[in-house]
């Protein structure tokens, strides 16, 4: 949620692969949002999982 607040987006694309949207996010903000994920295997997991439970029509 922290990266769409800030203009950005995300979706899985094959093989549960995350891709990150963003183009016209500002710098500093942006620079926020990836140290929570960078080097995180955990929480990028998590990420995945709760994408997995919306695309399915679940509450994450």
């Amino acid at each position: 949620m922290a990266l769409t607040s800030i203009g950005g987006g995300y979706a899985l694309i094959a093989d549960r692969r995350l891709a990150l949207l963003v183009d016209g996010c500002d710098d500093d903000e942006l620079a926020f949002v990836m140290s929570q994920v960078i080097g995180q295997p955990e929480r990028q997991e998590a990420i995945k999982w709760a994408i997995e439970q919306r695309q399915f029509g679940e509450a994450a």
